[in-house]
């Protein structure tokens, strides 16, 4: 379903802004291939636009705050909403859960502690019976966290992610206790903070862009 927000956004003019990514809102075929349904609160955003602002719509959980407090959309607000859903698909938790208690009512902020705190690893849904890799995992939350970034202009666009879930390219640290290895770990707990995640961003996008030059030459 990535590829389909990508093509709604960069693909077609006007882009097409769905206002309300979420579970319940994506379809699954026998393949399991996503598809992205009920485009009741679809708003269309001409290239001369950087905005749009209108009612508040969508489900409480998935909408970015900058819509939320403002009013004002574009389609930073769907990728906000996809990265709730890709917090949403790791963990099995739902965006928010009033059942839960202290710091695990809303996912985006509980996600960012665990990372905060090393226990990334932990997050992922105890009921999947085949575990994801740990590479899988953090490259997950990495994209995740980075479309769920308050600032919206410091999220990536869906074609952006679409090359940081294909990418082979992974963030790592260099390890302080054997420097001369070149071994490393991957800083996830970085990720909430923006730093890494960014860097990793633009050197996929970098490479993104070389490789379609040398298709088209």
């Amino acid at each position: 379903m990535v590829h389909r927000l990508a093509y709604l956004h960069e693909a077609i003019e006007p882009k097409v802004v769905h206002r309300d990514i979420k579970s319940s809102n994506i379809l699954i075929d026998d393949e399991f291939n996503g598809k992205v349904s009920d485009f009741g609160l679809a708003k269309l955003l001409g290239s001369d636009k950087s905005h749009i602002t209108t009612r508040v719509m969508g489900t409480f959980g998935y909408v970015a705050p900058e819509y939320a407090n403002t009013g004002m959309l574009n389609e930073k607000s769907d990728v906000y909403s996809f990265g709730v859903l890709l917090l949403e698909t790791v963990t099995g938790r739902e965006p928010v859960d009033y059942s839960r208690s202290g710091n695990e009512v809303n996912l985006v902020e509980w996600l960012k502690i665990m990372v905060a705190n090393r226990r990334a690893e932990e997050v992922v849904d105890p009921s999947l019976e085949v575990r994801p890799t740990v590479r899988a995992i953090k490259r997950a939350l990495l994209v995740a966290l980075r479309c769920v970034d308050p600032d919206s202009e410091k999220r990536p666009k869906m074609g952006q992610v679409v090359r940081m879930l294909e990418s082979e390219e992974v963030p790592y640290r260099e390890d302080r206790r054997n420097r001369r290895s070149r071994t490393g770990s991957m800083d996830i707990e970085s990720i909430a903070e923006g730093s890494n995640s960014t860097e990793f961003a633009n050197k996929v996008e970098r490479t993104g862009s070389s490789t379609s030059d040398r298709s088209q030459s």
